[in-house]
């Protein structure tokens, strides 16, 4: 067997239809050299991992081309400093990162890479390739953890036994509780999530994990001598709430961010029958919260931005004209299914789910609406096929298109057509804002609160109050075609579509 691995003997490059001209084709002869590794079973386990990354399932021969530099480097850190092992596993992952970062630097390698991230115009900094790339074959060749998921720290979602609320246009994989520096503590909260998981969403039992990270965290810090929550005592937590309001400084209102630790300690403390941990916070404890204030783009704002949107990836664009039609979340409109439109009494009819809420609901639109929902299920059968989403993911096409892409294309084209808003800023990504401006619409032009509430898809009218307090302008004429002064911006944007 010989022990040079060339490009083209992989199925990553087999499986293509490659031209003589092509940078794929040039790149054929381009091999991974196994006689860089000091012995047969580094050998081994490095040919494994190679095969497994070129079967085509993971990336480009493109991609695998340009790790061929970082395997190099990492033969010579190998030859230099782990001459004499026949596994990586023989050391820790710790370990082997360490004596690499030492390596690098006194040969002359950098820790770190630079990073342009085109939708904020900057320059990040991240671990140098070479070390990612030790991390992933470590990662690799480590044996599968055969315990049952909810006995590791870092639970997989898609393997736990219970059916995961989750919203679709988010991709969360995991739970990680590792950063939880007590094991009790972490058992703990992990029991509290697994049967939190049961009832509430995905990014709720997120967004909890945060906040249990900063509390136990300092606790290490403070008192590192507690090992459980069933230790805690009303001394801990006015000294953390101290902490918040005089150290901390990554948030502005810790209100949304004590309500979850809150949650999560009750639930421990009633799983264990701790109850006096059920009553540690006092009502006060909680700051007040702060005055709903919604923002909306103005007229001009929106025939800014919707010049720009329909220039976009044709795609794109649709989901956030249609988006801004519809008055819906960005996450109901990026999950609209093929068979949303319908015909009731004679009206066109449209029905969305609602991710936040569970709830469907359905609401009359017109022939635009219809036209943007067709062109839109047009484009996703010609490029996916089948599918049951309108919006489809680039990435996997069992899903629906992702609020990251949204976002992702939105900065990008606010930054490279300079788009600022009515006070010369560049604009934020807001799409929520453009259900704001719907809302304020609806209000501007008499509509009654029901009714808005309903167009909305709101359970009920408490939150109506806010869109009227949107604007101070003169409220337009009552007309009981309330769609057509709505989408009159809109409707000259997308003619032709």
């Amino acid at each position: 067997m010989s022990n040079k691995i060339y490009l083209y003997e992989l199925p990553c490059y087999q499986k293509l239809h490659v031209g003589t001209d092509s940078s794929v084709y040039k790149s054929r002869n381009r091999c991974f050299d196994l006689d860089r590794l000091p012995t047969e079973g580094l050998k081994k386990e490095l040919r494994s991992f190679i095969q497994e990354r070129g079967n085509g399932e993971h990336i480009t021969v493109l991609s695998l081309r340009s790790e061929i530099w970082n395997y190099n480097i990492l033969c010579k850190f190998l030859s230099d400093k782990v001459s004499k092992r026949n596994s990586l596993l023989e050391l820790s992952e710790n370990q082997l990162v360490k004596m690499m970062k030492a390596w690098l630097l006194k040969n002359n390698y950098s820790l770190t890479a630079k990073r342009f991230k085109k939708q904020f115009d900057s320059v990040t900094h991240r671990e140098a390739e070479t070390i990612s790339y030790l991390r992933k074959v470590y990662s690799f060749l480590k044996p599968e953890d055969a315990r049952k998921e909810t006995e590791k720290d870092i639970w997989e979602i898609g393997k736990l036994e219970i059916n995961v609320w989750k919203n679709p246009v988010k991709n969360i994989k995991t739970l990680n509780f590792s950063k939880i520096p007590q094991n009790e503590m972490k058992e703990e909260v992990k029991k509290a999530s697994l049967m939190d998981l049961s009832y509430k969403a995905l990014g709720t039992i997120t967004t909890q994990l945060i906040s249990v990270n900063r509390f136990t965290q300092f606790l290490d810090r403070n008192y590192p001598d507690m090992r459980s929550f069933g230790e805690l005592k009303r001394e801990h937590i006015e000294n953390y709430l101290i902490h918040l309001n005089t150290e901390a400084s990554d948030r502005k209102c810790y209100r949304t961010d004590l309500l979850h630790l809150k949650s999560v300690l009750e639930l421990v403390g009633r799983m264990n029958d701790w109850r006096d941990i059920c009553s540690l916070f006092l009502d006060s404890d909680i700051p007040r919260s702060p005055e709903v204030l919604y923002k909306a783009y103005s007229d001009e704002e929106l025939l800014r931005l919707n010049a720009s949107i329909v220039e976009m990836d044709e795609q794109i664009a649709r989901a956030l004209i249609l988006h801004q039609m519809l008055g819906t979340r960005i996450s109901d409109t990026l999950t609209l299914l093929q068979t949303c439109l319908s015909k009731k009494s004679g009206r066109d009819i449209i029905t969305i789910n609602q991710v936040k809420t569970r709830r469907s609901f359905s609401k009359t639109v017109n022939e635009d609406v219809i036209s943007l929902v067709n062109a839109s299920i047009g484009y996703s059968k010609k490029h996916y096929g089948e599918n049951k989403y309108i919006f489809i993911s680039d990435n996997d096409q069992t899903r629906p298109m992702s609020y990251a892409t949204i976002q992702y294309r939105l900065m990008v084209m606010i930054r490279e057509k300079d788009l600022r808003d009515d006070n010369g800023e560049l604009f934020g990504v807001g799409t929520h804002l453009f259900r704001h401006s719907y809302g304020r619409k609806l209000t501007e032009m008499h509509v009654d609160d029901k009714t808005i509430a309903k167009l909305l898809g709101h359970a009920n009218m408490s939150s109506v109050k806010y869109y009227r307090k949107l604007s101070n302008d003169v409220l337009a004429a009552e007309t009981k075609e309330m769609r057509q002064s709505m989408d009159e911006i809109l409707r000259e944007l997308v003619k032709g579509w």
